[in-house]
């Protein structure tokens, strides 16, 4: 037992001393982030010998402007473009500055997200007041600066403006008068600001300014800068608690328009005056100024950037002139219709820049009076990261109609005469014709009116169209289909026997010769035709009649006697005169008007098996006896000839010629010796 007591206790012992002679087990400090950021600082912008100072950043995070002081000058803007992963040589913007005394300040720039407008400070007159001016992009670069007015400008101290993305919001600080309420401040601080801002109502006016609450502001604050989400304000103040100088504070609006509480930016703040901060939508770098004398960036903790952002810019065109036009950009959420923002776009170039927060929808409606509008649907909603996004859009000042006119009834292009005019108004714009071959004419109609067209044509009912642009107009191109109505003339065509006149049973077919049209009816009926066209009309019965043809023509547009056709029964020595059975002048060959008449014979030939006929040809008086009578033989047997080639046996008929010999009337006129020369068929046997 006492040897079991003993090895127990040996190692026991042997446990602690082994214990107390290892190394003790040491866990890694937790990683300071704000140090890792703090290491980020570097100069961005830095000459030796010159002041640079202030800088603003457009949204894209592509241009730069800042002052620029040199030693016994004044200060001046220089506008910088990215190049590659570094900025380019600083140019001056001398349209900003006019020449000035070495007194005179001006400073603070503030680059509007969309490049257009910027907005800066400057003394003004003998008591050196500060006011706040803008000044718009040209195409030939900056317009001259325009004071803001009232009520933001004051005959006190107004600088250091901030814009907000949707430009409706403008940050600045005024004099606080009443100065720091720290004793220690206010013996070191003078001369005290306090942050201010003014909202931009619906009729494009800048609104009363608003002091900032607490605890934004505290003691004496300066140079507000909104950034791109329009939330995240950073500011620089020297309240107590800070690193020394004026530092960074960085507040967040919620959505009950409340501010948060500032946090100092410790990943940035020095000893030195840190301030004027500026952020392109990405969100991950800042430039600043260090010192008052460089501008810095450094990159922003992921737990201090703003909410995510996404840039949709591009360029507002005319379609036709592809010139940059002014136009209104309303940006709507997709699912309630609420409107987020309203923006203006350069009216140069049409060049409009809009900061929209990722994890929604919206709708983009670009539109200008009198010019078509376009409606962008973006959906956000699943982006987890920045992107920069094109969209140019192209607005019309005309739209396209295109008009096709038809016949309504048997679907013929027509050609018609379309006249326009605004609604209201008596005066035509437009009077054109439509091709005949199509029916159709395009006509360029202004954007934002209401107009009446007039459709007419010749023997038809006239139409009038209207035709709406004045709202909403996303489509330049147009299409309407218009029939018209035929005008109608009622005509009763009688058919009766040609020696007792009483009524015929039979079939009345008439073939309009101006268009393709055929209508089939019974005899002795009142038939509607198209009044302007010229209708070819044969009658034929099965009750032992030979057929009749003839022309009705409406081509005047009046209406006819009524239509008399005397059928010829078929007897033995009846003469059935043929109608347009015409010859090439002193020929015996056949005009191709002839062959319809001739196809009527056939059909009567084969109608009628036993009908046994004699072709008899006429002239009238102009020749010799002798040639007129060979010319007629001739002109019959070329007749015959038809008959055969359709397979009438020969047997059937027989050719004969007269010659002049056998006038129906006196060859004493050219109209007489028209019906003279004729083609007839005598009836030999049936």
């Amino acid at each position: 037992m006492m040897a079991l007591r003993l090895l127990f206790f040996f190692l026991l012992t042997s446990h602690l001393v082994l214990a107390q002679t290892q190394p003790p087990v040491t866990t890694p400090a937790p990683f300071d982030s704000m140090a890792y950021y703090n290491n980020t600082k570097k100069p961005a912008i830095s000459e030796p010998e010159l002041i640079e100072y202030a800088p603003t950043i457009q949204a894209d995070g592509k241009t730069v402007i800042f002052q620029r002081n040199e030693k016994g000058k004044n200060y001046a803007l220089y506008e910088a473009k990215m190049e590659g992963d570094k900025w380019g040589k600083p140019v001056y913007i001398d349209k900003i500055i006019p020449p000035a005394d070495s007194l005179d300040l001006f400073g603070g720039p503030s680059l509007s997200f969309d490049g257009n407008t910027l907005f800066f400070f400057r003394s003004v007159g003998k008591d050196g007041n500060h006011e706040i001016f803008y000044s718009q992009r040209l195409k030939t670069g900056w317009a001259d600066p325009v004071p803001i007015g009232a009520p933001i400008n004051t005959s006190g101290y107004e600088a250091f403006p901030s814009v907000s993305a949707d430009g409706t919001t403008l940050y600045f600080v005024r004099q606080n008068t009443e100065g720091p309420q720290d004793k220690n401040l206010r013996k070191e601080q003078s001369f005290c600001l306090s942050i201010y801002k003014s909202v931009k109502g619906n009729d494009g006016k800048w609104g009363k300014p608003e002091r900032l609450p607490w605890p934004i502001n505290q003691e004496c604050e300066k140079a507000p800068r909104i950034m791109a989400d329009g939330k995240t304000l950073i500011f620089s103040s020297n309240r107590l608690g800070g690193k020394g100088g004026f530092d960074m504070y960085q507040s967040v609006l919620n959505d009950l328009g409340e501010w948060s509480s500032p946090v100092p930016l410790s990943y940035v703040n020095t000893e030195k005056d840190d301030q004027l901060p500026c952020i392109s939508a990405a969100g991950d770098l800042m430039y600043y100024t260090y010192n008052n004398v460089d501008i810095y960036s450094v990159v922003i903790p992921p737990s201090l950037r703003q909410f995510r952002n996404n840039i949709v810019q591009g360029f507002v065109t005319d379609r036709d002139s592809k010139q940059g036009i002014a136009a209104d950009i309303v940006v709507t959420d997709a699912l309630t219709s609420e409107i987020v923002m309203q923006v203006d776009n350069n009216p140069v170039d049409g060049r409009y820049t809009i900061v929209l927060p990722a994890g929604r929808s919206f709708n983009l409606e670009f539109k200008k009076d009198n010019y078509s509008s376009y409606t962008h649907a973006l959906d956000l909603r699943g982006v987890r990261k920045y992107q920069e996004l094109d969209v140019s859009v192209q607005l019309f000042k005309a739209v396209q109609l295109a008009l096709n006119i038809s016949d309504k009834e048997i679907f013929e292009p027509l050609l018609a005469e379309v006249k326009v005019k605004e609604k209201g108004q008596g005066a035509f714009i437009r009077d054109i014709k439509t091709n005949p071959k199509d029916g159709r004419v395009i006509i360029d109609l202004p954007v934002g009116k209401e107009y009446e067209i007039i459709i007419t044509a010749p023997h038809f009912k006239s139409a009038i169209v209207e035709f709406n642009v004045k709202g909403l107009v996303i489509y330049r191109n147009f299409e309407k289909y218009i029939e018209l109505q035929p005008e109608k003339i009622e005509v009763p065509v009688n058919v009766a026997d040609v020696m007792n006149n009483t009524k015929v049973k039979s079939k009345v077919v008439l073939r309009n010769k101006s268009r393709e049209e055929v209508i089939e009816v019974g005899g002795n009926t009142v038939v509607s035709l198209r009044a302007g066209d010229r209708y070819e009309m044969e009658v034929t019965s099965d009750q032992g009649y030979a057929f009749s043809s003839s022309v009705i023509d409406l081509t005047t547009g009046a209406a006819p006697p009524p239509v008399e056709v005397k059928l010829l029964k078929l007897e033995v020595d009846a003469k059935l005169a043929l109608r347009d059975i015409n010859f090439e002048s002193n020929s015996d060959k056949l005009t191709d008007v002839s062959f319809r008449e001739l196809e009527r014979v056939v059909q009567l030939m084969n109608e009628n098996p036993s009908l046994r006929v004699e072709v008899a040809a006429h002239t009238d008086d102009i020749g010799s006896d002798t040639y007129n009578l060979n010319l007629s033989q001739k002109r019959a047997r070329s007749v015959m000839d038809y008959l055969l080639h359709n397979k009438i046996s020969v047997e059937r008929f027989v050719a004969k010629g007269y010659g002049e010999s056998q006038a129906k009337v006196p060859n004493d006129s050219e109209g007489n010796r028209a019906i003279n020369r004729r083609v007839e068929l005598k009836i030999l046997s049936i």
